[in-house]
């Protein structure tokens, strides 16, 4: 039988569809393309935004329309918190949310016999134990991504996402430190750490944290590649945890994203942020001096509620003076539930669209800046795809760079001296590649 999945939102996303599509392949499912005519379809969904919801349903329809007789299963954080919704389109047949992901299998099996529809929605806020779901391998990725952490409990006034996930949950270390074994063990050059609020590990065990996690990993793992983190927050960067990557600099990619989300002290609070911009930029100096040639890439929301013009010009000078390598900008988008859903002074969608804008552009300038001074200097590229001569990967420091070569280097890091700036994707030439250890 063929299956194929889609999924949209965060690496958290991307780990719990791999690890469901192990279960599938191990039983002897094909592995199709989304677009082909296939017997099971999985669609892992995301609630982030409306357009998220949107995107969510679109994929759900393209899928019953490739086939209708196909078994339709969606999961997610959209299913999570609007099961009812997904059950209004008609050809889906299997609802599950952010948890019992390790019973898909089963379901779908369930499903291809009976052709009952299941509805399986948990109350999420009252789930406190982690669902172990484990990949063994990955079929799309170069990068191995682990999931070490569920839930958020930071009730940030504009996001669902406490709501779709739950408490916090963290995986037990040493299963953790096993998947990571496995996957060095069968060739995975980078390992990346993510979680829904990936600093927050620990925080539902005694006295152990990310720190801890991280020092395990080093410890029981002397060939392990490349660790990167996938977000952090700013207020979970503990000393502890920038002294551990301080002193394993060669084990970590040099690159951190931490949220900013806003860039004055008046939406910040009234996002229920845990910082103010003086604490910010005091604690990035000090991750930039403790751990030199860092990039920091960072998030930012566009349009706020109650955002004034004065609030938004604010908000852009301190942007730039951060000098953030990249930063992601997402225009706010209204979310039930949340406490910005009943503040006052929502704005007009062509101010948020705006002020979108604007802020993209501040962080092409930005990006541009960051690459520019990265000409002429030697980068460590983990290579991902290989197309007409042109081999494309990630640095250390998570810049995207092409560069000629013979063959395919795919899962090689390769030595590129960067010749040529740009946005998203610079341009080197390839001057060694890695020893084998």
């Amino acid at each position: 039988m063929k299956i194929s999945s889609h999924t949209l939102g965060c690496k958290v996303n991307l780990y719990e569809t791999e690890a469901v599509m192990n279960d599938f392949i191990d039983h002897g499912f094909i592995v199709a393309d989304f677009s082909d005519a296939c017997d099971v379809y999985l669609i892992n969904t995301c609630t982030v935004t409306q357009t998220s919801d949107a995107k969510s349903r679109k994929m759900i329809r393209q899928a019953i329309r490739r086939n209708p007789d196909a078994v339709i299963a969606v999961m997610g954080c959209y299913s999570q918190l609007h099961p009812n919704q997904v059950a209004d389109l008609a050809g889906v047949d299997i609802i599950i949310g952010t948890d019992n992901r390790h019973n898909l299998f089963d379901l779908v099996e369930e499903t291809l016999r009976t052709k009952k529809r299941r509805i399986w929605i948990d109350d999420i806020l009252n789930v406190d134990s982690f669902e172990e779901l484990r990949v063994r391998r990955f079929h799309k990725h170069t990068r191995g991504f682990i999931k070490i952490q569920d839930g958020c409990e930071n009730f940030c006034s504009y996001c669902a996402i406490p709501f779709a996930r739950g408490k916090v949950r963290s995986r037990k270390p040493e299963n953790v430190i096993s998947e990571v074994r496995q996957l060095v063990e069968g060739g995975i050059k980078e390992i990346i750490l993510s979680g829904i609020n990936t600093g927050a590990y620990g925080q539902d065990f005694d006295d152990y944290d990310l720190a801890d996690l991280l020092e395990e990993l080093i410890a029981s793992n002397p060939h392990l590649p490349r660790i990167r983190i996938s977000s952090i927050e700013l207020m979970e960067m503990s000393d502890k945890l920038i002294d551990c990557i301080r002193r394993n600099m060669q084990h970590f990619a040099h690159h951190l994203h931490i949220p900013l989300q806003g860039g004055s002290d008046n939406t910040l609070k009234r996002m229920n942020r845990k910082y103010t911009i003086s604490q910010y930029r005091e604690n990035i100096e000090k991750i930039r001096t403790l751990l030199p040639g860092f990039a920091v890439t960072t998030d930012c929301l566009a349009g706020f509620v109650g955002e004034t013009e004065d609030d938004f010009l604010s908000s852009v000078a301190f942007i730039e003076s951060m000098r953030f390598s990249e930063m992601h900008v997402f225009p706010y988008s209204r979310r039930s539930k949340t406490a910005a859903d009943k503040m006052p002074g929502h704005l007009k969608d062509e101010i948020r669209t705006d002020r979108a804008r604007i802020l993209s552009e501040t962080s092409r300038t930005m990006a541009m800046e960051y690459r520019t001074k990265k000409v002429g200097t030697i980068a460590e590229v983990l290579v991902e795809t290989h197309k007409e001569g042109i081999s494309y990967g990630r640095s250390s420091d998570y810049l995207e760079i092409g560069f000629p070569s013979e063959g395919n280097l795919d899962n090689q890091i390769v030595s590129v001296k960067i010749t040529k700036a740009g946005y998203p994707l610079s341009h080197g030439e390839m001057i060694g590649k890695e020893l084998e250890k």
